[in-house]
């Protein structure tokens, strides 16, 4: 009987072991799958007599062919590809929105400064202007789309963060499952390993949004460990989530856990990249570009006159925060510096007046500064504390104006002559300045021999000298440089006489015209709000063309399309067109680097498969060679038994 109990035995055991191979060339081509295989062990031998006799065979185990180090290179270079191939598809997008072409900011910038050169060139015609006031409408149109379009972007994957939050969830749910029949199976001794594939299977899934794997406590429980925070124990499964945190910045958390995960590989990670980080520098950096262009634009603008020259009224369009704090902390629009504001105040006889307000952020509130303004002969200035806007007008039929142009009539306080100083030209020195103008001796303009002006600037250098006696034909304009001239009128002048004016390289050093938006071309203080002042809009004759005030002169267009060419700190020594084209070549350049980092990781991660592929692959040509070994084996059993009942018969023949 022994012998049928050897021959039953190899059955069983090749019948399991046929399964098996069934069972591999089944999932040949099922993704995750590891090839199985049977490990045979000789049965306990019996006693029989003085001898220990075998007993046959038995399946010692099913082994599932898995190589851990492969495993996990591979479950790490699946994260890394979801954390790639999510910051490359927000940076195609990005890439995509600043591509230059016909209707791209590249092309409205451009025209901005081209039609800004029109004007200059041609400032009478009124589609000259009408076409400036429209390509500066674009301009910022153009920005704010942009900045909408990222925000649009962004809001596009928040979704998609919900959306994969929800599937993750699904996923740690059914490895939680497996995770309960995965010990009851080991519990009755049995190799569970296709539910160790099937899980697998989930926990690569899983990878591709974040850093997933299964490790083995020491008490031998299994848990799932996502981004090295532990998600599903057991039997028991836990959810994640996606919130806003109180610094606005979206978060993945654990329900129940007061710490967010760390996330910071898989799609999700690099979803949660792109919400944080990536998007909103790319919307910053926009932001101070044209932030820069709004501010600088507005700050030369300023300066301009219309075609009537100075203004009656001159009305603030952005605001500050709270009117009687410092100015630095009052919520300007624009961060500003200490400096000087020179205002000029034109009388009714044409005789123009400049004073030299000085502005320090750190202690001048902007009530402050409407009350130095106010203290200014012609000169009324009020702030809404409502509003924090600051308007400043002129009194009667005087006007103002923030241009810098040399007064025409210095200040004469410490003159006594007849003979009286005039200026004239523009000035176009390095620095503002204060100049004294003074006689050598006495006498009569154009007559008295010898008789010299000197003008010295603040720190008592000689700016220019001329003769002004004999010789000087009273009124004619001599050029002292720096583009100013200076005249003396018929009289007699004395020794002791003095002249000072105030000569303007920069009107507003402090930059507190376009902070407050006085006299400004745009409103707004931010991409978003940023718009043309509505009234210049219904009216172009009301651009502020001139710096002058002569007519025809368009010179303050002129300066305004040379911040072309100006280097700005706030742009890291850049211009405007080089910040642009830089920044549209660090898009494509991250596209780059991300798909060249795409490639490797493709490459490596196939690499990393024929690894898995050699050791836990199936091949169908080697698994029909094992059956048909294990088939020969069968049959030799079969007929072992076959030969085993043969001779059972003959003895029981011999029996009876």
């Amino acid at each position: 009987m022994r012998g049928f109990d050897i021959g039953m035995s190899a059955i069983r055991t090749h019948q399991r072991t046929l399964n098996t191979i069934g069972n591999n060339i089944a999932n040949a081509a099922t993704p995750g799958y590891h090839r199985q295989r049977v490990n045979l062990i000789t049965r306990l031998p019996q006693v029989d007599g003085h001898h220990l006799v075998g007993t046959g065979v038995e399946v010692g185990s099913i082994e599932r062919l898995y190589d851990s180090a492969t495993e996990k290179a591979i479950l790490q270079n699946v994260t890394q590809l979801g954390l790639v191939n999510a910051e490359l598809d927000t940076s195609r997008n990005i890439e995509t929105l600043f591509t230059p072409g016909d209707s791209s900011i590249h092309t409205n910038l451009s025209e901005f400064f081209g039609s800004l050169e029109s004007v200059a060139n041609s400032p009478e015609v009124p589609t000259v202007r009408n076409e400036f006031l429209k390509s500066s409408e674009n301009l910022i149109y153009q920005f704010g789309r942009l900045n909408d379009d990222l925000e649009q972007q962004r809001h596009s994957v928040v979704s998609e963060v919900a959306d994969t939050v929800a599937l993750m969830n699904g996923l740690i749910t059914d490895i939680a499952e497996l995770n309960r029949n995965i010990r009851y199976a080991r519990a009755r001794k049995q190799e569970p390993n296709d539910l160790l594939d099937q899980r697998d299977a989930f926990v690569s899934q899983l990878a591709q949004w974040s850093d997933a794997s299964i490790e083995t406590m020491d008490d031998g429980r299994e848990v799932l460990l996502l981004s090295g925070s532990t998600v599903s124990v057991g039997e028991t499964t836990e959810s994640l989530s996606a919130e806003l945190d109180d610094d606005g910045e979206l978060i993945v958390r654990v329900d129940g856990h007061a710490r967010p995960l760390d996330v910071r590989s898989g799609q999700l990670g690099g979803l949660l990249q792109s919400v944080n980080e990536t998007i909103p520098a790319t919307q910053q950096r926009l932001s101070e570009l044209v932030t820069t262009i709004v501010r600088s634009v507005d700050q030369q603008y300023a300066t301009g006159l219309t075609d009537s020259g100075a203004y009656r009224v001159i009305k603030a369009n952005r605001g500050v925060d709270a009117v009687n704090v410092p100015l630095v902390s009052s919520g300007l629009a624009f961060p500003i510096n200490r400096g000087e504001l020179t205002i000029t105040v034109t009388g009714t006889d044409g005789q123009r007046t400049s004073h030299r307000v000085a502005i320090d952020p750190y202690a001048d509130s902007l009530t402050d500064l409407a009350t130095a303004l106010d203290a200014i002969s012609g000169v009324d200035a009020l702030v809404d504390s409502q509003t924090g806007l600051l308007s400043v007008s002129a009194v009667g039929n005087q006007r103002i104006d923030f241009a810098g142009r040399v007064d025409d009539i210095p200040d004469l306080s410490s003159y006594t002559g007849t003979g009286e100083p005039e200026f004239s030209g523009f000035y176009v020195g390095a620095a503002n300045d204060d100049w004294t103008v003074s006689v050598s001796g006495a006498g009569t303009v154009g007559v008295t021999d010898g008789l010299t002006a000197t003008i010295r600037n603040s720190s008592g250098q000689v700016v220019g000298s001329m003769n002004i006696g004999s010789g000087y034909e009273a009124g004619t304009p001599i050029e002292l440089g720096d583009g100013v001239s200076l005249q003396f009128g018929d009289g007699d002048v004395a020794a002791t006489d003095t002249a000072n004016v105030l000569v303007t390289a920069d009107p507003d050093n402090s930059g507190i015209l376009s902070a407050l938006g006085l006299n400004s071309l745009f409103t707004g203080d931010k991409i978003d709000t940023f718009a043309l002042v509505q009234d210049i809009v219904a009216s172009p004759e009301l651009l502020a063309i001139s710096l002058t005030g002569y007519p025809g002169d368009a010179s303050n267009m002129a300066s305004l399309a040379n911040l072309r060419d100006v280097r700005l700190a706030a742009l890291s020594d850049r211009t405007f067109v080089e910040e642009l084209a830089d920044f549209t070549a660090d898009t494509g350049l991250r596209v780059q680097q991300i798909s060249n980092e795409k490639v490797q990781l493709e490459a490596y991660g196939e690499r990393l498969n024929e690894d898995r592929q050699a050791l836990s692959g199936v091949s169908a040509d080697e698994e029909i060679l094992k059956m048909m070994e294990v088939e020969r084996a069968f049959q030799a059993a079969a007929r072992f038994i076959t030969s085993v009942d043969e001779t059972m018969d003959v003895v029981m023949q011999i029996i009876q």
